[in-house]
């Protein structure tokens, strides 16, 4: 595992951020503008935006490959919204923002006071994270902190051209980007502009091995209740403070649609809630004898899970846009 970021790393990291603090190019770039910089390190592509037109948010981000730029896309296609609040559990990347001091943590506070820093007044300390999906926004590793400084520094040279020349553009072409890729010269590294088509996203996992013949027992025991449920996978909104990063549960949640009632419930992360949603779903069926005559989903990934096993136990599924008993069950969460 990367250790956390030397004494060095870091003193390169906050130069770097006080620069881009100090040319604040978000004066005439929004978050419209993406760029990609390649790490040198590990090959992976960040996916830049420049955070701060309007004034409430200072600073950069940096998806990190392609399922971080496809959260971006589907942001600025509307897909999404940034008030959703599933939003803030979807995010892979990595992040400078400047705040208040009250923002940053006593670990922050501690490495700028061993560099000998000072800041002063609001949005003016910078606050680096590494944000990944259903993880609570954590500090840096050596290698994302090298990396973070990098993708700062080149996104300086990016925003500078753009000032000189305002007819400059850095929009995709045919789905390739512009990526900042480097190359070392002798023992100098050299920077230079490749426009290159982002990596697929990752295969969509196959559908969970089902027991054929539990389920066709379940089939026959089981009653059809008359009121549909409504179903949703999500993370919860408190952590678990487990191993090294505090998380956030990922949940199964099953409402009666008609009467508002949660149904069921379980529990996993998020690199095990397959099979730990499958057991739990299979096993009240089992202790109850009840299955729905109808599922009402409204995400592809909990259509794509119940599809094989609503299938075979002869339950209709239906995905639909929104699912009111089950937004009401979550807001009082």
């Amino acid at each position: 595992m990367d250790k956390s970021p030397t004494l060095e790393e870091w003193k390169e990291l906050y130069e770097a951020a006080a620069m881009f603090n100090e040319l604040a190019c978000w004066r005439w770039m929004d978050d419209s503008y993406l760029f990609g910089v390649q790490d040198p390190e590990s090959g992976e592509i960040g996916y830049v935006c420049v955070l701060g037109q309007l004034g409430e948010v200072l600073g950069l981000l940096a998806y990190l490959g392609p399922e971080g730029l496809d959260v971006y896309e589907r942001l600025q296609s509307g897909e999404l919204s940034e008030t959703d609040e599933e939003i803030r559990h979807m995010q892979k990347c990595l992040a400078l923002t400047f705040e208040d001091r009250s923002d940053l943590d006593k670990d922050d506070l501690a490495v700028i006071k061993k560099l000998g820093l000072k800041f002063r007044g609001r949005q003016s300390w910078p606050l680096f994270r590494n944000h990944e999906p259903g993880f609570l926004p954590w500090y840096l590793t050596g290698g994302q902190a090298r990396f973070l400084t990098t993708v700062i520094r080149q996104t300086m040279g990016v925003a500078e051209g753009l000032r000189e020349n305002r007819d400059l553009r850095i929009e995709p072409k045919d789905g390739h980007y512009l990526t900042k890729v480097s190359t070392t010269d002798g023992k100098e590294m050299v920077w230079a502009d490749e426009w290159l088509k982002p990596n697929p996203l990752p295969a969509k996992e196959p559908p969970v091995e089902l027991d054929e013949v539990r389920l066709k027992r379940l089939k026959t025991a089981a009653q059809r209740t008359a009121d549909a449920w409504e179903v949703d996978f999500f993370c919860c909104p408190f952590i678990v403070e487990e191993g090294e990063r505090p998380f956030f549960p990922y949940m199964s949640l099953y409402v009666l649609r008609k009467a508002f009632q949660v149904v069921n419930f379980s529990l996993s992360n998020r690199t095990e809630y397959r099979e730990a949603f499958l057991e739990s779903f299979l096993a009240f069926a089992e202790e109850t004898r009840i299955l729905p005559s109808l599922l009402y989903v409204s995400r592809d990934t909990v259509y794509d899970f119940f599809s094989p096993l609503a299938k075979r136990l002869g339950v209709d599924l239906k995905k639909v846009k929104n699912l009111p008993a089950l937004t009401d069950a979550k807001e009082h969460l």
